[in-house]
């Protein structure tokens, strides 16, 4: 099997993903990662529209898989991740874009955007990923 095929698996197999993000479908690229997930009311706040949590999830997640996309040793660890808001999500699907921009001595630092499918930016960030001390090779 393939790294990216690997972290794919690994996406799916993760117990939040499971639980809460099972309708998401991840595709990973060398130093990019692409998230498309439907909205349903169940991810919104009180106020009726999309909760914070799940704009950092997608925004984390393809970051960090854009980044791991080129680690093959080791599971990598969000040390860091700003993030902006630019507008409410109601409903539909939405597209997380995470790119790798920059290989640092301590770690990775990525980027990623959330579309609607109006094509639309709904939030946009940008992180840190360290290694942590697990290899790739013990996760199953």
């Amino acid at each position: 099997m393939s790294h990216l095929h690997f972290l794919e698996k690994l996406y799916k197999a993760a117990p939040i993903n499971q639980k809460f993000f099972e309708a998401s479908e991840l595709k990973v690229s060398e130093k990019q990662a692409n998230i498309t997930l439907p909205i349903s009311e169940d991810m919104f706040h009180a106020g009726k529209s999309l909760h914070g949590a799940v704009y950092f999830k997608l925004l984390d997640d393809a970051a960090y898989f854009a980044a791991a996309s080129i680690e093959k040793e080791y599971f990598l660890l969000t040390k860091d991740y700003q993030i902006e808001f630019k507008r409410p999500v109601f409903g539909g699907k939405l597209f997380a874009e995470g790119s790798l921009e920059e290989v640092t001595e301590n770690g990775y630092i990525s980027s990623s955007v959330i579309k609607n499918e109006e094509g639309k930016i709904v939030a946009q960030g940008r992180g840190e990923f360290a290694k942590s001390r697990t290899k790739i090779g013990e996760l199953n």
